[in-house]
């Protein structure tokens, strides 16, 4: 097996998927634009270009992970308008609740711990991406990680009787343009960014052996 092991299989595969596709229409579908052979895409409160000659990424993402999401967003996104303007918790996807002690180990645990004692860090890293404050906890945000694909991140401050705590949601339309697999995906990539942008070195899904097996494509 190549040396980067299953996400290095899921990458090779979602890349030579994305060069064979229509680059115009997934530019249109996307909520990008189309400036040929590039695809210029809104991503996390700043743009990126995916070269539809070699699929080169500017600015280069520095992970597989990333790489694929971009990728698998381009691949799958549908001409549903989006994103909805309701909620929903990863539970709530379909078969979420096939993944939901995963997500709350790697998403919302982590999330709670790093910020439950700092809203103000939580409330620049969120900024840092594009994200807005809304109503929801103690401190909540929403973030454009793609165009049709917004999260809301909440987090609650810890007290004597229960420790913080946070809520990592999905926009309601979310599932028509990324399979549960990807989101779970996304969410671990997020929390990532944001723990980093926060100073503290959390590797997507170093800790976990399932890293790459979720995606339908390998």
């Amino acid at each position: 097996m190549d040396e980067r092991g299953k996400m290095g299989i899921a990458f090779d595969k979602y890349l030579a998927d994305f060069l064979e596709e229509d680059g115009k229409k997934m530019a249109e579908l996307s909520g990008g634009k189309w400036e040929e052979p590039l695809i210029r895409l809104p991503y996390l409160g700043g743009t990126i270009t995916v070269n539809h000659n070699n699929g080169a990424i500017e600015p280069e993402p520095k992970e597989l992970l990333e790489k694929i999401l971009i990728y698998k967003y381009l691949l799958e996104v549908q001409g549903i308008e989006g994103p909805g303007d309701d909620f929903i918790a990863f539970i709530q996807l379909p078969c979420g609740s096939h993944h939901q002690k995963f997500f709350k180990l790697e998403v919302l645990e982590p999330l709670g711990k790093r910020f439950g004692d700092d809203l103000s860090a939580f409330a620049k890293a969120a900024e840092s991406f594009g994200g807005f404050p809304v109503k929801g906890g103690d401190m909540a945000y929403q973030i454009p990680y793609f165009p049709k694909i917004h999260v809301r991140i909440q987090i609650w401050e810890g007290d004597d009787e229960f420790p913080p705590q946070s809520a990592f949601l999905f926009d309601n339309k979310c599932h028509f343009h990324m399979d549960t697999d990807g989101l779970n995906e996304l969410a671990n990539h997020m929390t990532a960014l944001l723990a980093r942008r926060a100073g503290v070195a959390l590797s997507d899904h170093a800790h976990n052996p399932q890293c790459g097996a979720r995606f339908h494509r390998i």
